[in-house]
């Protein structure tokens, strides 16, 4: 493959984590500030032996809670301090915020129908744009591959940050970004290069 042919001189390694399991599990969460369940607590020890694996020269997280706690334990493992990034939060959800999908579509039915048909065309009420969550991400993306030439770095974020993220490196389409179901406490694995990204490995 014409991939590996690049420069590892010039690879960096981003290995990306979905925080671990937060209180309100199954919510539209988005933006809401919650912090991590039991559930999530108990997965943190497994990541930690996990992520051991990839000697980082940074851990970067969202300034949500839930992934600064999962950062924390992971920088706790790695003895590398953790990096606030507001361009990793999850998208905000606007009034879905704390709802469950049975409840969006009971409150709001002709949106909810649109948004399952066309999610990156049909906004949200009170939501973030999606091209400009996109931007955002991208943008974010951006700055930590320029940081870490021939490094390795650990990027906690959200669900929606690695959908875009993945699906970016994959050169997918924005209709497909919910084939892509990153796992809470996951790690996907992908190499940067310039001008091209592979990846490695997706919820291991």
């Amino acid at each position: 493959m014409w991939s590996e042919s690049l420069d590892p001189s010039r690879r960096c390694r981003l290995v990306w984590v979905r925080h671990a399991s937060p209180e309100g599990e199954g919510l539209f969460l988005g933006q809401s500030d919650v912090p991590l369940s039991t559930k999530g607590r108990r997965q943190l020890p497994c990541l930690e032996q996990k992520i051991s694996q990839y000697p980082a020269q940074a851990v970067y997280s969202s300034d949500l809670r839930r992934a600064r706690a999962t950062a924390a334990a992971i920088s706790r493992s790695l003895q590398v301090e953790v990096k606030i990034l507001s361009g990793l939060r999850e998208i905000h959800f606007g009034r879905w915020q704390g709802l469950s999908w049975a409840e969006v579509g009971k409150r709001f039915p002709r949106v909810a129908h649109r948004w399952q048909k066309g999610f990156h065309r049909q906004g949200i009420p009170g939501g973030e744009d999606f091209a400009g969550f996109k931007r955002r991400v991208r943008s974010t993306l951006i700055k930590i591959v320029e940081a870490h030439p021939g490094e390795c770095a650990i990027v906690v974020a959200h669900a929606g940050v690695l959908r875009v993220v993945i699906a970016t490196a994959l050169g997918m389409g924005d209709r497909y970004l919910f084939r892509i179901a990153p796992d809470y406490g996951r790690l996907n694995i992908i190499d940067y290069f310039p001008g091209g990204a592979i990846v490695r490995c997706v919820n291991g």
